[in-house]
């Protein structure tokens, strides 16, 4: 249990830092989500390619805990997109909020369903 506690707690951080670096680099001040989104929609994309690599047993249970767990758990933000559609909605961007919400669910169901047959493709 203490190895997995250390894989889990390595690649999160790992994942945090790297949400912290797309607010960075992707910060703009008209659309204040975009940065979470981006994170979302990659960790969504990783966690779909990590689950279908470990369902063909290319990933171990290690590299899953690792890569799907714990990279992919710090690097996807759902608290922050949470408090992203509370603050657009507290705003009054009904619409906003809306579109955030819509593509934020419909990118990430994409991004892991097109990961997933990409790795079910891999040798």
């Amino acid at each position: 249990m203490i190895k997995q506690l250390l894989l889990v707690f390595i690649g999160g951080g790992f994942g945090c830092v790297l949400r912290f670096l797309f607010s960075v680099w992707i910060n703009t001040d008209q659309i204040k989500w975009i940065p979470t989104i981006v994170a979302n929609v990659i960790g969504c994309f990783l966690l779909g390619l990590f689950l279908s690599l470990s369902h063909k047993n290319i990933l171990d249970s290690h590299g899953y805990i690792l890569l799907g767990i714990g990279f992919c758990g710090g690097l996807t933000t759902f608290s922050t997109f949470s408090v992203d559609v509370f603050k657009l909605t507290n705003e009054s961007n009904y619409l906003g909020a809306l579109i955030y919400l819509l593509l934020t669910i419909i990118l990430g169901y994409i991004a892991v369903y097109c990961a997933y047959y990409l790795g079910k493709q891999l040798n």
